[in-house]
């Protein structure tokens, strides 16, 4: 089974300063920010080579982590950052092993998520809530908080309505934080993890359970389609999204509709990293 993060997390009323809105005559077109950045594991961490206890003091040696909100934004900033920051950082892009690397770029990647994901979680200022020891998972703010005091962002933009969250993909990839169940875990042979991306097909996820609370990486819109009146049809539009679960899916990603995260309302929360 998948290792999960928090259902929800308690945060501070997002500004109206970072609220992003569709201006209305802005094109909203497919689009695709494909991190270079290769795709991450948070599990099957031993097998990688990966040892958390030599990592992080104090942690345990331990196989997986719920860990997905640090291996987002991994994947937000490969889709951000040009390359000599990115480097600066410690993060590698995907590609064949250089002279002097000893370890392939997906496990130095995972790596530098699982320090982030450390150094994020100190953010609560409660012990009880922080990694290591207590696997707490964290959220998109924390990281948005964590990552522009360290000055590697500037700040981020959120986002709801299909319109604005459409608005907000054609500037970058989003990181998007949500209840997931687990009907989910199994994307099906097209890629898609909800059906035809009904109510009826999110009423059978909520009835599977919910198995945590999960955050991936939005690439982009595969496809998206308007009503009569102009408005974005969520049912017909489609995001991509990378996960960090390996090659699951399609190859380590996957498919949903729109309609099914805006029928979740306020437990889905949207965020683009500004560089």
């Amino acid at each position: 089974m998948p290792s999960y993060g928090r259902v929800a997390v308690a945060e501070p009323f997002s500004s109206l300063t970072r609220m992003h809105q569709w201006d209305g005559v802005t094109p909203l077109r497919t689009v695709d920010h494909e991190p270079v950045t290769p795709v991450l594991d948070q599990e099957d961490l031993i097998e990688q080579g990966i040892d958390t206890a030599t990592l992080v003091p104090g942690a345990q040696r331990v196989d997986a982590l719920g860990s997905c909100v640090p291996n987002a934004s991994v994947s937000a900033l490969g889709a951000l950052l040009p390359a000599a920051k990115l480097a600066a950082l410690g993060i590698r892009p995907d590609g064949p092993l250089l002279p002097g690397e000893s370890i392939p770029d997906a496990v130095a990647d995972e790596e530098f998520a699982i320090t982030l994901y450390h150094d994020m979680t100190a953010l609560t200022g409660n012990a009880a809530d922080e990694w290591p020891t207590v696997d707490c998972g964290s959220s998109g703010y924390y990281a948005c908080q964590y990552l522009q005091a360290k000055g590697i962002i500037s700040g981020h933009k959120v986002a709801s309505g299909a319109e604005s969250i459409c608005s907000l993909l054609q500037q970058g990839g989003l990181i998007v934080g949500q209840p997931f169940f687990y009907a989910w875990e199994e994307p099906a042979a097209n890629g898609f993890i909800d059906g035809n991306g009904t109510q009826a097909d999110l009423e059978a996820a909520i009835q599977s359970g919910v198995a945590g609370g999960h955050e991936t990486f939005w690439r982009g819109i595969e496809s998206i389609a308007f009503t009569a009146t102009g408005q974005v049809d969520p049912q017909k539009t489609v995001i991509r999204f990378r996960n960090s679960w390996g090659s699951w899916g399609l190859g380590g990603e996957a498919l949903a509709h729109l309609s099914t995260f805006i029928w979740l309302g306020s437990q889905v929360d949207y965020r683009l990293l500004v560089a």
